[in-house]
């Protein structure tokens, strides 16, 4: 019985000097160029592993030309570059990437670096598929922060998106999956996927958007959603998020213990997490109570310094500061009244 064979790996360099081949024939029609060039990455991959050293792209690729009994393109037509025609778009793609694999081989350190973000791809795979169930949750979710598993304000239901979502991401990484894999894959399809990662990269930067809370004691910031009729309403000043609320009666003088609501009966609440500053003098708010329920809509906001965690974290009482109500911004402010009520009558006329 005959050992099962084994594909040999495909080499960085092989791939570069495929993809650069196959600009130097991206005049040919497609499915003709795909003839020439199929195998060409196995054998030698081969010719690699057994310690060859591969040929000039651009007379390997004449060659090929001449064996099929293929003329060179007109000087009008040009190669390389692709000057004095309009490259199609799955051209354009196929350069790129031949300029990108080109680079990456140019030196023992790219070469090293590309073998290592080739090592990583899975990792991306994963990471790609978070951020899409993030961004989801972001969308559709009740009020919570980012969190490494998105719930969609239902039990289970997060990480079950997840995984699935994980299970494609890399189905369509290793090719099994749309779009695919080789020269089956559409020009449309390239785009797509091309489109979709870099919507990727770019997504979890609106994670920190007008929705976000700095948190100083993490390592980066939090983002919150800002949506969703049964969350806290929050203020913000412009861009800034209000850390306390100073009320002050008609009379100008600065109330204590008053409680905030909006229009429709939801507590305006500042962030739990917000704080100032950093180390020692990093400054947390604290809330009132209702029985055990920690209450932040309830203004002004007692403060304390603590090096992390919010006010109700679990922290070493010799590690926090005093709790205490801060002196208010302004000691009091002009008194006001009530607008002048209209009359419930007719005048008499004089």
């Amino acid at each position: 019985m005959n050992p099962p064979q084994t594909a040999t790996p495909v080499h960085p360099e092989v791939a570069a000097f495929v993809a650069q081949v196959r600009g130097q024939l991206d005049d040919l029609p497609e499915d003709q160029r795909e003839e020439l060039l199929e195998g060409l990455e196995a054998d030698l991959s081969e010719q690699v592993a057994a310690g060859d050293r591969l040929p000039d792209p651009v007379t390997y690729a004449a060659e090929l030309r001449a064996a099929a009994g293929l003329t060179d393109p007109s000087p009008g037509r040009g190669r390389g570059r692709g000057r004095g025609r309009t490259l199609r778009p799955d051209q354009v793609l196929d350069r790129c990437r031949a300029e990108w694999l080109s680079w990456t081989v140019h030196n023992a350190a790219t070469q090293r670096a590309w073998s290592l973000v080739e090592a990583v791809r899975p990792a991306w795979w994963v990471l790609r598929a978070w951020i899409a169930v993030t961004l989801l949750d972001q969308l559709a979710g009740d009020w919570e922060y980012v969190t490494l598993w998105p719930t969609l304000g239902v039990p289970l239901l997060g990480p079950a998106l997840l995984l699935g979502a994980v299970v494609v991401s890399v189905l369509i990484g290793q090719g099994k999956l749309w779009p695919g894999s080789g020269p089956d894959r559409t020009t449309a399809a390239r785009l797509v996927l091309l489109a979709l990662n870099v919507f990727a990269v770019l997504a979890p930067f609106t994670f920190t958007g007008d929705g976000s809370q700095h948190d100083v004691y993490g390592s980066s910031p939090r983002a919150v959603t800002v949506h969703g009729d049964d969350r806290p309403a929050r203020l913000q000043h412009g861009r800034e998020v209000v850390r306390n609320i100073y009320a002050y009666d008609a009379a100008g003088q600065p109330l204590q213990g008053v409680q905030l609501y909006d229009q429709a009966g939801r507590p305006v609440s500042v962030a739990p997490q917000s704080s100032l500053g950093r180390g020692r003098e990093r400054e947390v708010t604290c809330p009132w109570f209702n029985g055990t329920t920690p209450l932040y809509n309830v203004f002004p906001l007692p403060q304390r310094t603590q090096p992390y965690g919010t006010c109700v974290s679990r922290i070493s009482p010799d590690r926090a500061g005093v709790q205490a109500f801060r002196e208010p911004p302004l000691a009091s402010v002009p008194p006001v009244s009530a607008p002048s009520a209209p009359a419930s009558g007719p005048t008499a006329t004089p």
